[in-house]
């Protein structure tokens, strides 16, 4: 059987093993800089999940993607699509509900755009309020930072937009859509900041502000692309796939539990 959710026929669907993992990318269509395209986040999402889907073919089923996202602190640069949170939380949710409704008990919405985070993590609690499934919320380059920094070449900041890792990856799957000539470096990492951390691959920091993107970013660059390389992003990619397939197999191992009602 495929893996791909899409390619499914209904008989295919109600036969399916409803322990499958189901895994819904959730990404956005955003500017990534002079030198990345607008789908970067969607490309390298979907690119994660096909890899988790080629080493697990009997573990894993593969949504159609969720390409916008919220980001509308990007629409001062031409091409951006944003979403409302509310919008978005209940679309995202109504995705699960449909996939809980057909028997399927575990999901993984696989975050691949920053601004989603509290978006999936709040779609994947109302899940399982309202469904009682396994719904688990991760973005891709969280599960593998460890690794990311024993590969990357960039400074403590140079992974955070269209930066190192994602223009890596992008060059490695498709080498004539990244053209890092046209690409800068904007690390607006600062050391001296206690709370403040704009690396992705670093732990994040202890505090939140996200200002709009014009504000902070020249070109709609945060980063260091301009050492990307197909070979290091082969490299990252290997690890966000090698990690997630091991979050998909501990989700399968999950137990359900039986809720205690105290009242």
């Amino acid at each position: 059987m495929t893996t791909a959710y899409g390619k499914l026929t209904w008989e295919e669907v109600r036969d399916a093993d409803k322990d499958r993992v189901v895994i819904l990318n959730v990404s956005a269509t955003e500017d990534h800089g002079p030198h990345m395209p607008l789908d970067t986040d969607t490309v390298l999402g979907m690119a994660v999940a096909n890899g988790v889907a080629d080493k697990a073919p009997e573990e894993v089923l593969v949504m159609p993607p969720i390409s916008y996202g919220f980001n509308e602190h990007h629409k001062d640069f031409p091409g951006v699509i944003w979403i409302q949170p509310e919008t978005l939380i209940a679309f995202v949710t109504d995705v699960t509900k449909s996939l809980a409704h057909h028997g399927f008990r575990r999901i993984l919405l696989l975050n691949s755009h920053g601004s989603n985070h509290s978006i999936l993590d709040l779609s994947a609690r109302k899940t399982v309020i309202e469904t009682g499934i396994i719904c688990v919320s991760a973005s891709y380059w969280n599960l593998c930072a460890a690794r990311i920094n024993e590969i990357r070449a960039s400074e403590i900041g140079g992974i955070a937009h269209a930066g190192e890792f994602e223009a890596a990856i992008y060059k490695y799957l498709h080498p004539d859509l990244v053209d890092l000539s046209k690409a800068k470096t904007q690390n607006l990492h600062d050391p001296d900041s206690r709370f403040f951390n704009l690396d992705l691959a670093k732990g994040g920091g202890k505090a939140m502000l996200m200002r709009w993107w014009s504000e902070v970013s020249e070109d709609g660059t945060m980063g260091d692309p301009t050492v990307a390389t197909a070979e290091n992003g082969k490299a990252f990619l290997e690890a966000a796939i090698e990690e997630t397939t091991a979050l998909v197999r501990e989700m399968r191992k999950m137990p359900f539990l039986e809720r205690k009602d105290h009242h």
